[in-house]
């Protein structure tokens, strides 16, 4: 591997890193992907319809399984025991959290990341978004605006299959879609009463097909998404694009490898990277024209500040001094949940289709007037419920015996909760540094997380908990109850900010184009570069974004900007 000079280092296989890779070995470039842990399988992976009685311990994993791991916090939702013997989700490296943060990271390592269990909602952000700091005064604009980067999520709705309508809504443009997701009977109740407070409830935008598209069949709603699709029906790299990318035969595919840091040469440019094989723990150099760092976020700003030179003695391409600053995260949790008495005893329905999201509540307020609300920006809800596979609101019913066997199936089709998702601000107070005393098995220094909520997101917070309760008595529903306290940071795995782009090079890490301002050949290809979370999800715009950046690149390549090995 010392001898070989590729054209591009691509680090990490998911929403980016995949996409980059398809893309660039698409173009006939020379690539090597490396990736944290091991090749993801389908088939080995994934759930196969399997139910939690056909497991050894029924769902909940073996209890000693993380047993002598540095990380011993299992994740909730996306790691399971489908897939625990596998070792897809990452243990082996521990992290740390300054006094005060709670930080939860939670990490895939296997190949495609979690994109092979996103929530798949894919909405477009606007210059509502784009230019919030020229609508409320806080912060800063992105350096691009909708004009520009609309044509690239048309790309990537185009190659993904987004399902949606049109909605002609100013906080999240309009796209190109499949036919939307079929809606419940809970969904048609929720918006009746949505329609009474003056709050929308609408289809989701969706990366699941509805219809076969670009040679991947059509959901067939088994409804267990969040653990991996087993037909490939929604997009992840997995599915989409590693196998097209190692179908040009210009993919070199590391797996298990952890990438330490970027390699400098003397000028300060970018070399290589430089990581350690999880088998042997042995370090090994490997070189490249140009390097895509597409880790995920926090990941991504763990290995340039780990990169250190005499150039770069705070981390590669740091100059700004913001490398690691203005990290950002969804604020989750349950502002609402109860039944819907109307629906006490009806029959059961497969209302579990999407295992996720079929509709959500777009972002509704400061939209006339930046400052309407006691917070800036806004927040979206998505709500969930039916007849899902198993009853989590058996907690909320009293009784015993063949009674309360009776009352789980009477309450079945009623349940419904909601899910805030609420941007973050950024602050000088919360970012990731290296912890100066602690490295991890491997001898990597570790991450650092500081970070609190701020008030405008938990203004947010309290709102959305005032609405819910309009809301459940606007549709003749029952609430049991809602979250004292919002989800830990880091739940929605959505964080931002740490690497943000911009056209200054004294208060950004990287150009417009997702070029690091002081290192030419070293790009970034995930969503550590957005200033912000907004209140829509980040997976297709890191896909559209990345799309975007490789073709600058390319054209970088034609120019000579960039040599071929």
């Amino acid at each position: 591997m010392t001898t070989r000079i590729y054209d591009a280092i691509v680090v990490g296989t998911g929403a980016g890193g995949g996409t980059a890779m398809k893309i660039l070995c698409e173009a006939g470039l020379q690539v090597c992907a490396i990736n944290s842990g091991p090749r993801t399988d389908p088939t080995e992976d994934y759930r196969q319809h399997r139910q939690v009685y056909d497991l050894k311990f029924r769902g909940y994993g073996n209890p000693r399984r993380l047993e002598g791991k540095a990380h011993q916090e299992p994740y909730s939702v996306e790691e399971s025991e489908y897939s625990e013997g596998r070792d897809l989700f990452e243990h082996d490296v521990a992290y740390s959290n300054a006094p005060g943060t709670d930080w939860y990271w939670k990490r895939c390592k296997a190949t495609g990341g979690k994109a092979n269990f996103w929530g798949r909602s894919s909405a477009r952000f606007g210059d509502i978004d784009f230019k919030a700091a020229d609508l409320d005064g806080f912060g800063e604009n992105w350096p691009v605006d909708y004009a520009e980067i609309s044509r690239w999520f048309s790309k990537a709705e185009r190659y993904m299959g987004v399902a949606s309508t049109i909605q002609n809504r100013p906080s999240n443009p309009d796209g190109e879609y499949l036919p939307p997701m079929p809606w419940r009977c809970i969904d048609y109740i929720i918006q009746k009463g949505a329609e009474k407070i003056g709050v929308p409830y609408l289809p989701d935008r969706c990366a699941q097909l509805t219809v076969d598209h670009n040679n991947h069949p059509a959901c067939h709603y088994c409804g267990n998404c969040s653990r991996g699709c087993d037909v490939g029906s929604f997009f992840s790299p997995t599915w989409f694009t590693i196998p097209e990318a190692e179908a040009t035969k210009n993919l070199t595919l590391l797996s298990n490898a952890l990438v330490r840091g970027v390699i400098t040469d003397e000028s300060g440019l970018a070399r290589g990277v430089a990581y350690i094989d999880r088998g042997t723990r042995q370090e090994v150099e490997v070189y490249a024209k140009v390097v895509v760092l597409a880790a995920s976020c926090v990941e991504t700003a763990h290995i340039m500040l780990n990169s250190k030179s005499r150039h770069w003695p705070t981390g590669i391409a740091n100059s700004s001094g913001q490398l690691g600053r203005n990290l950002c995260d969804h604020l989750y949790g349950s502002p609402g949940y109860g039944y819907l008495p109307k629906l006490l005893g009806q029959p059961a329905t497969p209302d579990n289709i999407a295992d996720s999201t079929v509709a959500w509540m777009p972002r509704w307020q400061n939209l006339k007037n930046p400052h309407e609300e006691k917070f800036i920006r806004g927040y979206s809800v998505y709500m969930g419920g039916g007849c899902g596979e198993f009853p989590g609101y058996y907690g909320q019913i009293e009784g015993f015996g063949s009674q309360f066997k009776r009352d789980i199936k009477r309450y079945y089709p009623t349940g419904i909760g909601a899910l805030i998702q609420a941007p973050s601000l950024p602050s000088p107070a919360n970012y990731v540094d290296i912890d100066p005393d602690k490295k991890d098995i491997f001898g990597i220094p570790q991450l650092r997380f500081h970070f609190q909520w701020g008030q405008n997101e938990l203004l947010m917070w309290e709102h959305s908990k005032r609405v819910m309760t309009d809301l459940f008595k606007a549709m003749g529903g029952a609430m049991w109850g809602m979250d004292d306290e919002p989800n830990r940071p880091g739940t929605s795995l959505h964080e931002t900010g740490v690497c943000r782009f911009g056209n200054d090079s004294k208060t950004s890490v990287t150009n417009k184009w997702a070029q690091t301002h002081d290192v030419p050949n070293l790009y970034i290809c995930d969503a550590s570069i957005f200033p912000s979370p907004t209140d829509k999800t980040t997976t297709m715009p890191i896909i559209a974004f990345t799309m975007r950046t490789c073709d600058r690149m390319l054209n970088n390549f034609k120019q000579g900007i960039h040599k071929r090995a």
